[in-house]
């Protein structure tokens, strides 16, 4: 499963690697971007660190018309902006955390306009430092219980073996 995260602002107004991790840790976030680039436009892909957790997703720069065709509801809300990033991401806490607390960067530094696709809401820089804590809660549970079964078999079933074959092989 895929999730995207847009924000709509103006180009010149987009702030550089420093500037994003500085405000990230004001807000009190172990924050690194590992990636090495002068411009946040030059980017198509971005590799950090929160809370020692590293992870990447892609970012994708657009203009505006481009996502408001297919997501008209958006329209009503624009003003200025001249451009998209697109935050796109899978089942990573670690992606979804580092997405909205980049995400209150821009809407700090560039008044972004922050939607996620999916449901049809404007988010506020409130209402994504509300969701952080629960996403670093989830990537936090995940962590525990990758090192908890580090050290455990994982038993794969393929479908060319019978029924009985794949339960006998549970009980090995």
């Amino acid at each position: 499963m895929s999730m995207t995260q847009v924000a709509f602002l103006k180009k010149a107004d987009l702030p550089n690697k420093i500037e994003i991790e500085k405000t990230i840790r004001e807000l009190g976030y172990e924050f690194e971007i590992l990636d090495d680039f002068e411009n946040f436009y030059d980017v198509d892909g971005l590799e950090c660190k929160i809370n020692k957790q590293k992870t990447f997703f892609d970012i994708y720069f657009q203009e505006p018309k481009e996502i408001t065709t297919d997501f008209d509801f958006i329209k009503k809300d624009l003003t200025d902006q001249d451009t998209v990033v697109s935050f796109n991401w899978g089942a990573d806490f670690a992606a979804g955390a580092s997405i909205g607390l980049i995400s209150v960067v821009l809407i700090e530094k560039c008044n972004a306009l922050i939607y996620y696709l999916d449901d049809e809401v404007a988010y506020s820089k409130e209402m994504l430092l509300a969701d952080t804590p629960d996403f670093i809660k989830e990537l936090e549970k995940q962590k525990k219980y990758a090192k908890q079964n580090q050290n455990t078999e994982t038993t794969v079933l393929t479908e060319n073996k019978g029924f009985w074959i794949r339960v006998k092989n549970l009980f090995k």
